[in-house]
């Protein structure tokens, strides 16, 4: 959706970075002369620092990143309310403990690392007189349920949700001095109740 958005807005190259050929050539389609799909793996600092280069050598700076990956991770599979803490303590210590630490690499530290593979070309993205009048940016996607305390949910995307969000809080003050701003969108869904 944000990459229709920026290519129906004016955006002049837009990279989509994912794991799925077929899915980014699918958000390609929209606008081919624009979007460029790159398959990679965000969980990879070499992958990162790949296609930070291969964005360097073609177009030599960004002024937006979009820190957009995420996983729903585990959960319980048990309505709280319904059964002993035992059945609880049981069925979350039956949680994969990769699948956890899965969640944590794609919804946090993924998104520490591809801002940090990105700096230098954010950074040069100010320096392009383009730039005038708007800042290099990162904008990282969290979520409601980073702040959400519902039961019955991925307790690993909530806490990775909300760490997330305070990755961007932090970005934002250490980035400052290289005049590079960092802000969170926390989308969540809407819920209608029928009387």
């Amino acid at each position: 959706m944000m990459t229709k958005a920026l290519a129906s807005n004016g955006a002049k190259r837009i990279y989509i970075i994912g794991r799925r050929k077929d899915k980014l050539e699918e958000a390609a389609s929209h606008n081919p002369s624009v979007i460029i799909p790159v398959v990679g793996d965000v969980t990879s600092k070499d992958t990162l620092k790949q296609i930070a280069a291969r964005v360097e050598s073609e177009i030599g700076y960004i002024h937006l990143l979009i820190c957009n990956s995420g996983a729903m991770g585990p959960a319980t599979g048990l309505n709280n309310k319904n059964v002993s803490i035992a059945e609880y303590a049981t069925a979350a210590m039956n949680q994969s403990w990769d699948a956890v630490a899965s969640t944590f690499d794609i919804n946090v530290t993924a998104v520490l690392f591809t801002a940090y593979a990105f700096l230098e070309l954010l950074d040069k993205g100010n320096k392009n007189p383009v730039a005038s009048k708007t800042k290099s940016q990162i904008l990282v996607t969290g979520s409601i349920a980073g702040f959400s305390k519902q039961p019955n949910q991925s307790m690993a995307y909530k806490a990775s949700k909300a760490a997330v969000l305070h990755i961007a809080k932090n970005l934002s003050s250490e980035l400052w001095p290289f005049d590079i701003r960092c802000n969170a969108l926390a989308p969540g869904r809407k819920f209608c109740i029928q009387k």
